[in-house]
């Protein structure tokens, strides 16, 4: 999938969790609402991250389905930019939290666990496109 990013809410930075919210491109993918191990493209470079899917059930806001996602490693400005975002694997289904706190340590669970089956994968957090192309035998 590929689309642009937009600024959001500014709720994840706040949590220690900053993410890149996608005004997503056609054609939309088709995905379950929930929590993904995904990969996204950028300036030639490949970063390693968690993607949420859904309507925000914790705070109660969303009518639309939001794609965001939080790259590892990641410390820039992707505002406005026009991104490729691979989704490697399905992680859990999307959850409302009775408060920020308990959001926080799930998102920490989910970084963990996808940051762990990248390490399995052989997938780093940053790649160029040549060394993803190589590990997956193009």
């Amino acid at each position: 999938m590929h689309g642009q990013v937009v600024s959001g809410k500014q709720v994840g930075r706040t949590l220690g969790f900053p993410t890149a919210n996608l005004s997503l491109l056609p054609p939309h993918p088709r995905l379950e609402q929930g929590v993904y191990g995904v990969t996204l493209l950028w300036n030639g470079q490949t970063h390693a991250g968690v993607m949420n899917v859904g309507r925000r059930p914790t705070f109660h806001d969303g009518v639309q389905i939001s794609h965001e996602v939080h790259l590892f490693e990641w410390d820039g400005d992707l505002y406005g930019a026009c991104v490729y975002v691979d989704v490697h694997f399905y992680v859990r289904p999307e959850m409302a939290f009775f408060d920020l706190t308990q959001l926080q340590k799930q998102i920490e669970r989910d970084v963990n666990s996808v940051k762990a089956a990248f390490r399995l994968s052989g997938q780093k957090g940053r790649t160029s496109r040549a060394e993803q192309e190589a590990m997956i035998g193009l």
